[in-house]
Order: C-alpha cells, then structure tokens, then sequence
C-alpha cells in the first residue's frame, strides 16, 4: 500500500472519523434509547432490573476491549489475527453459565438474562478481532458502517423482544444483534508480508483501555457521594455534556492507531494528541455558548460556566490521553497503563475531603492534565514490548483472505 500524501491522507481521516465517530455515538444511544422506551412498557416493576441489566452489559463489554487493537497489530504486522478457539469458547461458556445463577441472585435478574450476557460476551470477541481487522487495513467506512447497523439492530430487535418477553427479551434481542453484526461484517485478508515489531503484552493492552474508559467515567460516580445533593445535580449539568466532549474526540484513537503502527514514530502521537486537544477545547467553547439551551434541554438550571469550562477543558485533556495511550499500543509500549492507574487513585482521593462542585470540577481538570504529561512520557521514554516474528500465514488464513469481501 504506497503511502497517501498529506491532503489525501487528512481527507481520508476526516471521514473515517466522521463515519466511526457515527458508529461509536450510535452504540451508545442505543442503550438509551431502549431503557426510555422499554421503562415505559415495564413500568417501575422493570426499572431496577433495566438498570441492572445496562448496568452488566457496560461491565462486560470492557472484557473484549483490548482485542481490537490488538487484532490490529497483529493484521497490520502480518501476523495472524488473535484464535478463539473451542478450548477457550467451551470453558469459558461453561464457566459463565455456572456463575449466571449467583449474579442473577446478586443482581436481582433473571439467570436466563445473565447467561444470555455471557453469550453476547463471547460473540463479541470474534466481532472485536474482525473489526480490529479492519482497522489495520484502514477500511474505516466498514467499520463505522457496521457499528451503525449493530446500534439499529439493538435498538430493534431489543425494542420488540423486550416488549414480548421483558428483560430476557431484551437480552436476547442484544444477543442476537451481536451475531447479526458478526455475521454480517467484511473479513479481512491476512498479508503475506511480515513487518515484526515490538507488540505490547495483551494484558497491559486490555489494562489500559479498561482504566481509560474508567478514569473518564469516574467523576460522574464520585459526585453521587461526595457531594450534597444540590452540589451533585449542579455537577452532573456540567459533567454529562462535557462527556459529549470525549465522545467526540474517542474516534479519533482508532482512526490514527494504523499510521502510527506502520510509522512507528512518536512524534506522530504527540501531533495527534495535540490537534484532538484543540478539536476538544473548540467542542467545549460551542457547549459554553449553548449551555442555556442543554440546561434547558436536561430540564435544569444552566451549568455553571467556569465549572462547565473546567470539565469541558478535562474531556478534551482526556481525549489526547486517550489517542496517546492507544498508540502507546500501536508502538508496542510494554505498560501504557501506570500513568492512568495513578490518576484513578488522585481523583478517589478527593472523595475524602467532601469537595465542593467547583473543588471537583477543579481537580478533575488537574487530574487529567497529570495523567496526560505523564502518559506523554511513557509515550516518548516508555521500554518497547519484544519484537514478535510474524508466522507466515497458513492455507485456511490464505482461503480466508481470498475470499474476503
């Protein structure tokens, strides 16, 4: 593949992060689409359990969120793409449906509905190695595409099993929408030719998606305790439009995760960190202009502007923490992760001293902007993982290739 010039090449980033950006905002109003309109069916006798439900599915979609990018790696090496085979798909199938009855028992759901979750857990994992395909290929169209069809089809399948079987219907319906998107997405060809390089370990890869998507969230759960109930609501005004920010700038990971891979240069993630910074701020300064008009919309008084200023600038921060900590993948950074973790314990430790909102809003910003500098380091000054040797691929890889669409 010869290398586009720099228009081209920002023009084809452009839209594949428009069209992925779609596909990720998509996934995620799905499930609030379904909990407003199945609460209506279900009434307050289901409320609790809808919670519980959405509540399980967030938990374990963070299981299989290191496979993309690994995957990617992988594919973009030449490598084979990471095997689920049935020594792993049978235990683990065995495994969840002998703990489903105790969570089910914990979590006040059905055991039905719980083996159902470790169902769509295990379809997502064959659904997370095609897409990372996809991302090293650049085929960015496809996979926002699929992404979209997928948030349709949750919304569709788990509106109407919902309504005909309640909760198990739903997840089932999710179930089913999982393997749908499976199903239906393009395979990818495995290359012949083998570009080794370093690859972080897969456990420092999951590690640090999972602590990222945690740090961001944080703040949200922390106000729920920490502060009073008028300084939480006045909090929550500010923090859930500035989330809107990250939303906004979490596409951008995966569309810059396959250049940084084949150039291998970490000047190209400070660029990249840097420019989805600025693309953050300018997102937070239109959230500024139109915060009488989300406070109207969320139903409350407008959010205060410093603090909604302070929480917007946080998000943006976040955004480039997270383009640096992906690519600190795609160069193949042992531990991305201690930069995070250490943050994580930061922002916990303000639950102590009962913060205002302002106190808050204040060190989540000073929080962010420590993870981002010492992120950046590790980036920059980080032990790379071991090269590994790409295994030319075998015949069933090669048909696979062959064939793909």
């Amino acid at each position: 593949m010869r290398p586009a010039d720099p228009v081209s090449l920002g023009k084809q980033v452009a839209r594949a992060g428009a069209l992925v950006w779609c596909g990720m905002v998509a996934l995620g109003l799905s499930t609030v689409i379904l909990l407003a309109v199945l609460s209506r069916h279900l009434h307050q006798q289901g409320f609790a359990g809808l919670s519980a439900v959405f509540g399980l599915l967030f938990i374990a979609s963070l299981i299989p969120s290191g496979i993309p990018l690994r995957s990617a790696a992988l594919i973009a090496d030449g490598a084979p793409p990471p095997r689920i085979t049935r020594k792993i798909v049978i235990p683990s199938l065995l495994a969840g449906t002998a703990i489903s009855p105790l969570l089910g028992y914990l979590l006040g759901l059905p055991t039905l509905s719980v083996a159902l979750i470790v169902a769509q857990v295990l379809l997502s994992f064959p659904l997370a190695i095609r897409r990372g395909g996809l991302i090293a290929f650049h085929r960015f169209t496809a996979l926002g595409a699929n992404m979209l069809l997928e948030a349709i089809l949750r919304v569709a399948l788990g509106s109407v099993a919902g309504f005909l079987w309640g909760i198990n219907g739903l997840v089932a319906g999710l179930a089913l929408a999982t393997l749908l998107a499976l199903l239906i997405l393009p395979t990818t060809p495995v290359t012949a030719a083998q570009r080794p390089r370093p690859l972080t370990p897969m456990f420092d890869t999951w590690f640090s998606v999972v602590l990222l998507g945690v740090l961001v969230q944080m703040d949200i759960l922390l106000a729920a305790r920490a502060l009073s109930r008028t300084a939480a609501v006045q909090y929550d005004v500010a923090a859930v439009p500035a989330k809107g920010v990250y939303l906004v700038l979490a596409a951008v990971s995966l569309v810059v995760f396959p250049y940084v891979r084949s150039k291998a240069q970490a000047r190209n993630v400070v660029i990249g960190a840097m420019a989805t910074m600025v693309l953050g701020l300018a997102v937070t300064s239109l959230l500024v202009v139109f915060r009488g008009v989300i406070g109207h919309i969320l139903g409350q008084a407008s959010a205060p502007f410093w603090l909604l200023i302070c929480l917007g600038c946080a998000m943006s921060i976040a955004g480039a923490t997270g383009v640096i900590v992906n690519c600190d993948v795609a160069l193949g950074i042992v531990r991305p992760w201690p930069p995070l973790l250490l943050g994580l314990f930061a922002l916990c430790a303000i639950w102590f001293s009962r913060p205002s909102a302002a106190a808050l809003g204040a060190t989540v910003l000073g929080v962010q902007a420590f993870t981002l500098l010492l992120s950046l380091w590790v980036c920059l000054h980080g032990q790379r993982g071991p090269v590994m040797a790409s295994k030319p691929p075998g015949p069933a890889a090669s048909s696979q290739g062959s064939n793909a669409r």
